[in-house]
């Protein structure tokens, strides 16, 4: 399994970062998922950057993919409003997952058993889709990359989540496999996931194999795989060997690693809370 990581210090770059993607993937989908949390400055860290999720829109439609772009976020209208400050709206069709139907569906994971989806999620997982997140921390689950992006198709509040979570994350995987994953490092986020600090990175992450970009992704953050329980189980369980993964980069990852990435002495007393 192969994954791609490069230098991008500039999102005006990201087309050409994006346009290498496909070439190698080649990534067949209909859905782009990226991690709108809230709306917020994209400068900050915290969501994924308008500009990157631009680029694969304009280079999917160059291998004559229309897609459809869905997301939900902490808030009801994160979402919608991130389409709209972005001028995601008039580029591209844009659904706000909140605004959408909810199915439950059996999971039938070890611990996670039902959820409700939005149902655009459902389409999302029979017909393919990018997943787009942000490289940055999590006070639950320590890093929030591929695996964890799948939880904006849930219903909110997604609390129930939260025992277990690392678990309930790896259940959720085997329902919902994207595609292709590009995690946008350019600007990362530490302190938080909601009130993040950024971190200049200046990297891009990308393959067809989530389990494999979020080893990488971690250890370009500083954690090595072992110490992200979720990224662990999600290993064991899908039987993905950090030794088998070939890493394409230039120049190699251990050039790229920024030890930047901490939580805050708040962020990490809720994580013991466990909540």
């Amino acid at each position: 399994m192969k994954v791609l990581v490069e230098r991008v210090e500039s999102y005006k770059d990201a087309r050409k970062f994006v346009e290498k993607v496909f070439e190698i993937f080649n990534p067949k989908f209909k859905y782009i998922k990226p991690n709108f949390l809230k709306h917020d400055n994209p400068e900050n860290g915290c969501i994924t950057h308008p500009e990157l999720l631009k680029a694969v829109v304009e280079v999917a439609r160059s291998y004559g993919i229309e897609p459809v772009v869905v997301e939900g976020g902490f808030y009801k209208n994160s979402a919608s409003k991130c389409f709209k400050e972005f001028g995601l709206d008039s580029f591209v069709e844009c659904v706000n997952l909140n605004e959408e139907e909810f199915v439950e569906v059996e999971i039938e994971g070890e611990v996670l058993k039902t959820v409700k989806v939005a149902r655009p999620a459902l389409d999302a997982k029979k017909e393919g889709y990018v997943s787009l997140p942000k490289m940055k921390v999590h006070h639950l689950t320590k890093v929030t990359l591929g695996i964890k992006n799948n939880m904006g198709f849930l219903k909110k509040p997604a609390v129930y989540m939260h025992p277990r979570i690392h678990r309930k994350l790896v259940d959720l995987l085997g329902f919902f496999q994207p595609s292709l994953t590009i995690v946008d490092g350019i600007i990362g986020g530490t302190n938080s996931e909601m009130n993040t600090k950024p971190v200049k990175h200046g990297v891009l992450v990308a393959g067809n194999n989530v389990v494999a970009v979020d080893v990488i992704s971690a250890k370009l953050m500083g954690f090595q795989p072992g110490e992200v329980e979720h990224i662990r189980n999600a290993m064991e369980r899908f039987g993905v060997s950090e030794d088998e993964i070939e890493v394409i980069s230039n120049p190699g990852i251990e050039k790229l690693v920024k030890t930047d990435y901490r939580l805050s002495l708040g962020s990490r007393f809720l994580g013991r809370l466990g909540i």
